[in-house]
């Protein structure tokens, strides 16, 4: 029916709200530990990056869009196997929705200070995986209503924070710009990097969305510029109320105390902080099942796994995967940074997937290239994406002292056991092929 699908609106919102969520309330002031007052050319260097790989991404939405997109851009620009092999690692990438959770309870436990941050994580986490289960409508509404709320509190933090700013000054010497070197000014920039992604995750709705081939592409590009000029904004005002040494490596609760009246400051801790990370969880519950949908109905997995619930159509038990991924953690105590670092280090193998399959568009699709409403030359469908890959090993390579040797080595060894089922699991993917037709 035409009134269920999702309109450019909405898309839109999808994107602004995975957007904005744990990076900014979080990784702002880790940030800021590293750059100081660099932290708005960090931001404006890493929405540069993001925007360039969006560009690229948002070629495959408008000229293939379908369910499950960046899985099957994967799949059928580069093969079956590395097709699973992006949706396996998406799915071990999803541990990250303790991040958002976790983020939230934190936020909470400023406001009361008596609160259980596992318990109350454990009890966000349940509240979105029930929504979702009610369905995409139903998920994207509350989306639609956490955006609303939190665009207007950071609203407040930018209108009612820059006249605090006494000088812009730092922002213009070098010693204030990279306080501690080249080197943490790149980790800064790869870290809020971070908090500028999501938009691409947009094409996982081609069905759902009204036009597809010219809304998600317009979504993917207008949810990111405005959120690059929100955190721009934010960025200032992070930095220049309060001294450097006072809001390095903390949230921005900080700030907000020194702004805000108390009323408006909880409205922000609230409405801006804690609406920003659940609406971060909420949207990869609403787009992360419907890669791994496609895998299933393919024949890499179970059937049963993709099963939907009569009265909402949602598919219940990849719904439940995510929700006990991201409870893991949770469950576990992992801490924010661990788990942010560790998130994002999986999201750069599996992001650069899609990344590759763009450069097999023009010659394997070139039907579906020719008539896409948004497409790029075809010596940009080559150029870009090899720049997005140097971006991303440099984004790897910054986190792996962190990561250390057994999370490496954890890595591999799950890549090594994705790649050894996809070669056993392939022939019964290749027969239900042949069925199928």
């Amino acid at each position: 029916m035409k009134n269920s699908k999702i309109s450019l609106f909405d898309l839109i919102g999808i994107g602004v709200g995975q957007i904005i969520g744990s990076g900014v309330m979080i990784l702002t002031g880790i940030a800021i530990g590293k750059t100081g007052h660099g932290v708005p050319l960090a931001f404006i260097v890493a929405g540069i990056i993001v925007a360039i790989t969006n560009i690229c991404l948002a070629t495959l939405g408008s000229a293939i869009p379908a369910n499950g997109g960046q899985y099957t851009y994967v799949r059928d620009l580069i093969g079956k196997k590395a097709g699973f092999f992006y949706v396996a690692l998406l799915a071990a990438g999803q541990l990250v929705l303790a991040n958002y959770a976790i983020g939230f309870a934190e936020y909470m436990k400023e406001l009361i200070p008596s609160i259980n941050v596992s318990i109350v994580a454990g009890i966000m986490m349940t509240v979105v995986f029930l929504v979702n289960i009610m369905g995409v409508k139903t998920a994207v509404r509350f989306q639609n209503l956490l955006v609303i709320v939190l665009v207007i509190s950071i609203g407040l933090f930018i209108v009612l924070g820059f006249p605090k700013i006494t000088t812009f000054k730092p922002y213009t010497q070098m010693k204030t710009i990279m306080p501690n070197g080249f080197t943490e000014f790149v980790a800064g920039i790869f870290l809020v990097r971070f908090s500028l992604v999501g938009a691409e995750y947009i094409n996982e709705f081609g069905e759902d969305a009204e036009n597809p081939g010219k809304n998600i592409p317009l979504a993917m590009i207008i949810s990111t510029v405005l959120v690059s000029i929100i955190y721009l904004c934010v960025g200032f005002v992070a930095t220049g109320v309060l001294p450097i040494e006072e809001v390095a490596y903390k949230t921005l609760g900080n700030v907000a105390n020194e702004i805000f009246t108390k009323p408006i400051y909880y409205f922000f801790m609230v409405g801006g902080a804690m609406f920003a990370v659940a609406s971060s969880l909420n949207a990869v519950f609403a787009w992360a099942p419907k890669g791994l949908a496609v895998a299933v109905e393919d024949g890499w997995l179970p059937k049963i796994l993709a099963k939907r619930n009569k009265k909402f159509n949602t598919p219940h038990f990849l719904l439940l995967i995510f929700y006990i991924l991201g409870m893991i953690p949770i469950v576990t105590g992992g801490t924010l940074e661990i788990i942010a670092v560790l998130g994002n280090n999986i999201g750069l193998i599996f992001a650069a997937m899609p990344i590759i399959a763009v450069m097999f568009l023009p010659k394997r699709n070139k039907e579906a290239y020719e008539k896409a409403y948004f497409k790029l030359p075809r010596w940009a469908m080559t150029v870009l994406p090899i720049f997005c890959l140097f971006v991303f090993a440099g984004g790897f390579y910054s986190n792996i002292d962190f990561i250390g040797p057994f999370g490496i080595g954890v890595m591999f060894i799950y890549c090594v056991i994705v790649a050894i089922y996809a070669k056993l699991r392939e022939p019964y993917v290749k027969i239900r092929s042949k069925d199928d037709k």
